[in-house]
Formats: structure tokens, C-alpha cells, sequence
């Protein structure tokens, strides 16, 4: 699987939520995240399902930017969506 991370030039936060919801939609896309806001987002897939290229075409509408990659493992994924690795900072006691 590989991860992208993006920074995109031209995209407002309604049209981030419709693109998002419409790449999740698709075979091979296992997460999509999509912030109008802050311009930036990111999109893991399987390059056996859907390229690297199909999914930076699905998204030329909002100028993305690609700036970074990494290659994850099934186990990877998985693990970082448990709740303990989703936290910003440490809570002193």
C-alpha cells in the first residue's frame, strides 16, 4: 500500500468533503482525508487496485501537490488506527 500525503493549491472545505467522500467510494482506496481548510491531505490505496496517477487525476481539480510518500504494510495500516497512536501530545498527571 502507499500512503501520499498532499498539499493542494485551489479547494475550498465543502468541495474537500464531496472529493473525499467520492475517493472513499472507490476499490482500492482505504483512507482519504481531505482538509479545505488547511489545503492538505492524504490518501492510502493499493497500487494493485488504483494508481498512484488515477488517483492524483482524481483530485487535478484542486492542483495537488505531492509531498510525501510512504510504502505501508496491512499490519501498518491497522495499527495506526487504534485510538492510542491518535493522540497530539502526552497527558501529565
Amino acid at each position: 500500500m502507499l500512503k501520499i500525503e498532499l498539499r493542494f493549491g485551489e479547494i475550498n472545505p465543502m468541495d474537500a468533503m464531496v472529493k473525499q467522500y467520492e475517493l472513499l467510494k472507490e476499490e482500492g482506496i482505504y483512507r482519504a482525508f481531505i482538509n479545505g481548510y488547511s489545503k492538505r491531505g492524504s490518501v492510502v490505496f493499493d497500487e494493485s487496485k488504483i494508481s498512484k496517477e488515477e488517483v492524483l487525476k482524481r483530485l487535478g481539480e484542486f492542483k495537488p501537490k505531492v509531498v510525501g510518500v510512504q510504502r505501508l504494510s496491512l499490519e501498518e495500516l491497522v495499527e495506526s488506527s487504534y485510538s492510542w497512536n491518535n493522540h497530539r501530545g502526552e497527558v501529565k498527571v
